[in-house]
């Protein structure tokens, strides 16, 4: 039985050695013997857990826009599950590695058209400039990423420039003739392949002798 001068102790603990006043407040959960014990035990969750941003930063990432509507839900559910920016670097990390992986280094490609492979873009950029509209400019270009796309359209200027395109007739073949810009286009394209390789050499040589005989103007000498 306690007299009017013992005092009960009190039910909790502001820290160790500083009692509360009052009744233990219901927000105080039992297993935490402190307030102070409360504080700590969430301060260590949070170093676990994270820090959640007020907006997560994409601006790492080469490939990604973080404007993009499917990447703003991502963010509304990262800081619904407190996911740290720790985890969003990571992640934008292994979105470039596995895009990188599928990318293509234009520089690479220019050097696989051999040493005149900047003079042979810029000329082909020129042309296309030149001749098509804005939309189909942008359209075309867009997709010149590699050396094989390049020399598609450098064929494809050269039998545009000689005017003497290859029309299929109604039968869907197409005329054998070559023009003899189109011979000097290949030569200019398989160059290392026209010194080092005899019969590939032989060959061009009758074929540019026919396409020249074949070319406008053309006067034969030797028949003459």
């Amino acid at each position: 039985m306690t007299t009017e001068n013992e005092t009960q102790p009190s039910p909790w603990f502001i820290d160790e050695g500083m009692p509360g006043v009052g009744e233990r407040p219901g927000w105080l959960p039992e297993k935490f013997k402190t307030l102070a014990d409360l504080s700590k035990s969430y301060t260590e969750l949070e170093k676990r857990v994270g820090t959640v941003p007020d907006n997560y930063d994409f601006t790492k990432s080469k490939f990604l826009d973080a404007d993009y509507v499917p990447f703003q839900d991502l963010q509304t559910l990262a800081k619904e599950k407190r996911v740290p920016q720790e985890f969003i670097d990571k992640m934008l990390e292994s979105v470039d590695k596995y895009m990188n992986e599928f990318s293509i280094d234009s520089s690479e490609e220019i050097k696989k058209l051999g040493e005149n492979g900047k003079e042979r873009v810029i000329t082909l950029d020129n042309w296309a400039k030149a001749n098509l509209s804005k939309d189909g400019y942008e359209a075309l270009t867009g997709s010149l990423n590699n050396a094989e796309s390049i020399k598609a359209l450098e064929e494809l200027r050269g039998k545009m420039m000689s005017g003497n395109p290859q029309i299929p007739n109604d039968n869907g073949n197409v005329p054998s003739s070559v023009s003899l810009d189109d011979i000097k286009l290949e030569l200019a394209n398989n160059l290392d392949k026209f010194k080092n390789d005899v019969h590939y050499r032989k060959d061009l040589q009758k074929r540019l002798e026919v396409a020249a005989k074949n070319a406008p103007g053309f006067v034969d000498k030797v028949g003459a």
